[in-house]
């Protein structure tokens, strides 16, 4: 089961790549910027969870890993638009968006979404 987590990592490493050279095409095409990280986390764990809905056996961990860092990813992002639009609001929010990010994640990976 070990091995899997290597062939995940390893597989990054390509999606990565890929989304370097996207998220420059698309600067460059639509002038809008997109974080190379944070797609392939989340188009790491978009793949897992639908090989496990398609009934793969994939590990729920490391998909409750990657949500969790998007979670946490989308929680910074907030805090930076906050920081940069002076609006000290958003900054209420930071617990909610964990509060309700965990409880999505949760609810996505113990079926209750069916």
């Amino acid at each position: 089961m070990i091995d899997v987590i290597y062939y995940i990592l390893l597989a990054m490493v390509g999606i990565y790549a890929t989304w370097i050279f996207l998220s420059k095409v698309i600067k460059n095409v639509f002038d809008f910027k997109i974080c190379a990280i944070c797609a392939t986390v989340v188009s790491t764990w978009g793949v897992l969870l639908t090989l496990k809905l398609a009934g793969y056996a994939v590990n729920q961990i490391i998909i409750a890993v990657l949500m969790g860092e998007s979670v946490a990813g989308f929680m910074y992002l907030l805090e930076r638009r906050a920081e940069s639009t002076k609006n000290k609001k958003l900054l209420l929010m930071k617990p909610l968006v964990i509060l309700f990010g965990t409880l999505v994640v949760y609810l996505i990976l113990s079926g209750a979404y069916k």
